[in-house]
């Protein structure tokens, strides 16, 4: 099967990495970049690592915010300081040092819905008094989940079809916790044709991969050219 993988987002990020300035880049560094929170497992808390790579002092503010996901992939940010406990919520992290920022989740113990949020590094801009050009400020967000006891997926495909812009899929999660289309494998048959697309490969094709609970998801893979005759497709964790 002759394939055609477009990367518009990933052409994009390539061409804004070479208009940023050489150092600036490397304004501060952020790890993990996501985190679970398993409520049926008693594990409410998790530690964010900040590492300041310049040679002046970073001063940053960490703010919670429940992640909103639409079905055309579309996000929605809403304060989510109520259901978190951050520790601390300031820090002014000197050259070559490193901060750690416990997150803990103080909200529902009984939701019975995984929730997403995310807990964003917001970089404090400071201005000197003898300085009159622009200062940036480089915020970094991490995506955090919350996951409900006993909560599971039940992921299915509720429409396929083969248009000009590529391959569009409706993907529903009819379970209690997120899903992730990059974390599936997909099996495309077309005019007798069959092609396996491991998790990565599809991991690649989606730029926003989640399905939160009881919700359905659109998604459009850059695939095209796909032989004449009805498309199949079959979504699993393996074939």
């Amino acid at each position: 099967m002759r394939q055609i993988f477009k990367h518009p987002v990933r052409a994009l990020a390539a061409l804004l990495v070479l208009l940023i300035p050489a150092g600036v880049a490397a304004a501060y560094e952020v790890e993990p970049m996501r985190m679970i929170l398993d409520l049926g497992a008693g594990r409410t808390t998790a530690v964010i690592n900040i590492r300041n790579t310049r040679e002046e002092a970073l001063p940053v503010e960490i703010v919670m915010k429940r992640r909103i996901v639409q079905a055309d992939g579309s996000q929605e940010f809403v304060p989510a300081e109520e259901d978190f406990s951050i520790f601390p919520p300031l820090a002014l992290i000197q050259p070559g040092q490193s901060q750690a920022i416990r997150i803990s989740y103080i909200g529902d113990p009984n939701v019975r819905d995984s929730q997403a949020f995310i807990a964003e590094v917001q970089e404090v801009p400071v201005s000197r008094e003898d300085f009159t050009g622009v200062v940036f400020a480089y915020n970094f967000g991490v995506a955090v989940y919350v996951r409900a006891n006993e909560a599971q997926a039940d992921v299915s495909l509720a429409e396929v079809r083969d248009t000009p812009q590529g391959l569009a899929l409706r993907v529903t999660n009819a379970g209690t916790d997120f899903a992730m289309l990059g974390e599936l494998d997909l099996r495309i048959r077309a005019g007798g044709e069959s092609v396996r697309l491991s998790p990565a490969q599809v991991a690649e094709l989606v730029e926003n991969p989640i399905i939160p609970p009881h919700a359905s998801r659109d998604f459009l893979l850059g695939i095209d050219d796909l032989p004449d005759g009805p498309v199949e497709v079959s979504l699993g964790r393996s074939f």
